[in-house]
């Protein structure tokens, strides 16, 4: 079966090369790899430009984000089966193989995803708890009920079909991944195989790290958008309510840490209403701290800018 692999590249020239290479040096002999330039200024195209001979091909598009820029590669490909790698991200060795080998037993398999590692800007592993760093099998439940998405994207494959039946939401920032992966498993089976397939980076200009404020809206929006809309899976709607209070509960944490406490207040209130006031322990701390007094949160912003400005 053919592979088709698209990665989304946006100033991140300091990591391309390594992931475009992960993708080249796959033992798997069918892959069809397709990068998507979404207009970076850093050198990355210069990079991509010289790989491109061993490109299936190389796409350059005005800056319109990463989701649409995975579409916009995705109708540039054929291959049965597809995935994506971001452009800081790295596939290891024998990865592709290993979960080409899965869908082919198990033809009913949408999705298939096996465990990550994260690593630094060094590449440097980075100890984390299982839960972080791996896999998980799926359980959408308990990832509804919590708005948490342990199925770890690089390195994971799924059929052609599965973009038909739950399109990529180029609305999406942070969690377009965890919806795609919800209607999937509504629709099919989506299937964790153990093994390490791939390392995800952590770094102040990644989507996990960065711009807590941005992750806070999407948490906001997957609640009122997703776990709130007619068409959410009817399986899951009966714990659509707890994923809703448990997204606002983690948005009102990143606006707090985003120095916004006027909205991670509105967001905590929102949240303990969804559950009815019966909130976790975690939760009453979050809420502990977005309802310090004004002057206490200012210092720490204060305190956090001069930080910031010395290093």
């Amino acid at each position: 079966m053919k592979v088709s692999i698209v990665t989304p590249s946006y100033n991140q020239a300091q990591f391309l090369e390594e992931t475009i290479v992960s993708v080249l040096e796959q033992d798997y002999p069918n892959i069809e790899y397709v990068v998507v330039d979404d207009a970076s200024t850093d050198g990355s195209l210069e990079i991509a430009r010289r790989y491109e001979s061993r490109l299936h091909k190389l796409v350059v598009q005005e800056n319109a984000g990463q989701v649409a820029a995975l579409n916009h590669g995705f109708r540039h490909t054929d291959g049965e089966l597809l995935g994506w790698l971001n452009s800081d991200d790295v596939l290891l060795p024998g990865a592709v193989s290993a979960v080409v080998r899965e869908l082919e037993r198990d033809p009913q398999a949408l999705l298939v995803y096996g465990d990550n590692v994260f690593i630094d800007e060094a590449g440097n592993r980075i100890p984390r708890e299982r839960a972080s760093a791996e896999g998980a099998p799926f359980d959408p439940v308990t990832m509804v009920r919590r708005c948490k998405n342990w199925i770890p994207q690089p390195g994971s494959l799924f059929r052609r079909r599965a973009l038909e039946l739950a399109p990529l939401n180029e609305r999406g920032y942070y969690f377009f991944d965890f919806e795609f992966a919800l209607r999937l498993g509504a629709s099919g089976r989506v299937k964790y195989v153990p093994g390490l397939l791939a390392e995800y980076r952590l770094h102040a200009d990644s989507k996990t790290v960065g711009e807590p404020l941005r992750r806070a809206r999407d948490f906001v929006r997957i609640a009122d958008e997703f776990f709130a809309s007619p068409d959410f899976p009817p399986s899951l709607a009966p714990y659509a309510r707890a994923g809703r209070a448990s997204a606002y509960l983690e948005a009102s944490e990143l606006a707090y840490n985003g120095l916004d406490l006027a909205v991670a207040r509105r967001y905590f209130a929102h949240g303990a209403w969804l559950a009815h006031g019966r909130i976790s322990r975690r939760a009453l701390g979050i809420g502990a701290r977005v309802l310090l007094p004004e002057r206490l949160v200012s210092r720490l912003r204060t305190r956090r800018h001069r930080s910031a400005s010395e290093s």
